[in-house]
């Protein structure tokens, strides 16, 4: 596993901080990061309409996209967090060869 991005947003969904950690970023992996974090928007919003208690404000996975994982955290002031991950399908595969 590897971050690959990590997004800031306020809580009006403006990016305020991204940072790209690929190897050789490229404005073409910074608008997909971009792209990520605003589809990552609609799900944290879904999640938070439909939640019972808001004091959990770990949010989880909230999408894969490839071998990327998006997760995501609200802070009590509204802002959000997101991490982009990427995942191997060799983790993955491991991960549930072992569960059996």
């Amino acid at each position: 596993m590897k971050l690959r991005c990590i997004a800031i947003l306020n809580r009006q969904d403006i990016p305020v901080y991204m940072r790209s950690f690929d190897d050789a970023p490229s404005e073409e992996s910074t608008v997909k990061y971009q792209y990520l974090a605003h589809t990552s928007v609609d799900v944290i919003e879904e999640r938070m309409a439909n939640a019972k208690s808001s004091s959990d404000l770990y949010l989880g996975l909230l999408q894969t996209v490839g071998e990327l994982a998006i997760y995501g955290y609200v802070l009590n002031t509204g802002a959000r967090i997101l991490l982009v991950i990427s995942v191997p399908e060799s983790v993955v595969r491991m991960a549930i060869s072992s569960a059996y």
